[in-house]
């Protein structure tokens, strides 16, 4: 009797797994490739960050080349317009499971928390976030919806 219980829990478990994720698209990875997307909070396939909260994005990724000390760009892409997005710490290695150099086919993790000021305006947006190798080009890209919310 308990294992039918047992095997739904864990088939409802995987289900609504696949939800808590946002749904995002590859942007341009050229070095390398994105295995896995987080976003805590995130309830959905879009993404609402509550504006005086802190978010955290983790991103899981292989690089196809050895990278010394990379770097990251983050853009809100609002009406298909890329805007920049200043980070405080923009350098990929102090964000990195396991650290640099990054070598290649290892996988690794990259995981930055930031707080939503509540100077953003409540806006629907497309976030769009760059691991860069040491020449610039895109280790691992993402694209996923969110809104900022109160």
């Amino acid at each position: 009797m308990l294992l039918p219980f047992v095997i739904l829990t864990s088939l409802l478990s995987i289900s609504l797994g696949q939800w808590m994720n946002p749904l995002y698209m590859d942007c341009g990875s050229k070095t390398g490739k994105v295995n896995s997307l987080e976003v805590v909070p995130c309830e959905g396939p879009s993404c609402t960050l509550h504006r005086g909260k802190n978010s955290t994005i983790k991103l899981g990724f292989q690089s196809n080349v050895f990278v010394q000390a990379g770097s990251v760009a983050v853009h809100g892409v609002i009406a298909h317009v890329p805007v920049p997005f200043s980070l405080d710490n923009s350098h990929i290695c102090d964000f990195l499971t396991p650290s640099c150099p990054i070598q290649p086919n290892q996988l690794y993790m990259y995981t930055f928390s930031l707080l939503v000021h509540s100077s953003y305006p409540p806006i629907r947006l497309d976030i769009r976030w760059e691991l860069r190798d040491d020449s610039g080009s895109d280790i691992a890209c993402v694209q996923f919806p969110a809104q900022i919310h109160d």
